[in-house]
């Protein structure tokens, strides 16, 4: 007899997990805390998921993918690159302001040597890079000499960088508005050309 699923235990193992990263690192994340933060036992959460690692790649996919999931349509519109990033960057800070805990999981695990991304994300975003280059260099706003890892960097990192600076107010500065959005689109901008 097969066994039911309780997807709301399921979606507490994973925001456990997710903010237990948060909290206290990949490393300062066992079974057993985000097991007891989801009030699931260790076993439950062993049926679904091999180890921490597997289930923080997870998580890790989940998240990359629903920013790749958004930013395709975009670049694929064929708009202009200044139009691309007009539309994605507040993606990232609604993101963020919204569910503040997954910039900070990106942002934690982009940090961390432990992980890397799966090898069909990583080709996916390579090519939307690759594609976003591409109608950067015939509309002459992307110079010649900028990369998709650059691209990469300057338009996801960035701006990720910049969301987690705010939300920790490193700066003395929390703000992340229209004013903020329009700061790292020309900067984004500037860079590319």
């Amino acid at each position: 007899m097969a066994r039911l699923v309780d997807e709301s235990k399921i979606e507490r193992i994973k925001q456990s997990a997710l903010l237990m990263v948060v909290e206290n690192g990949f490393g300062g994340a066992s079974i057993s805390s985000i097991a007891g933060k989801a009030g699931v036992a260790e076993g439950y959460l062993y049926r679904f998921y091999k180890s921490k690692t597997d289930l923080v790649n997870s998580l890790l996919y989940d998240i990359i993918k629903d920013i790749a999931d958004r930013l395709e349509p975009i670049i694929s519109g064929g708009q202009s690159v200044k139009n691309i990033f007009g539309e994605f960057i507040p993606i990232l800070f609604n993101f963020a302001i919204k569910r503040p805990e997954k910039i900070k999981f990106l942002y934690v695990l982009m940090n961390d040597y432990n992980f890397n991304i799966h090898e069909d994300q990583r080709q996916r975003i390579f090519l939307l890079c690759k594609e976003l280059k591409e109608k950067g260099i015939i509309s002459n706003e992307i110079g010649s000499g900028i990369d998709e890892e650059h691209i990469f960097l300057i338009g996801v990192v960035y701006p990720i960088q910049f969301i987690n600076l705010r939300i920790k107010n490193f700066f003395y500065k929390s703000q992340l508005g229209d004013q903020e959005i329009t700061e790292v689109i020309s900067i984004i901008l500037k860079f590319l050309k």
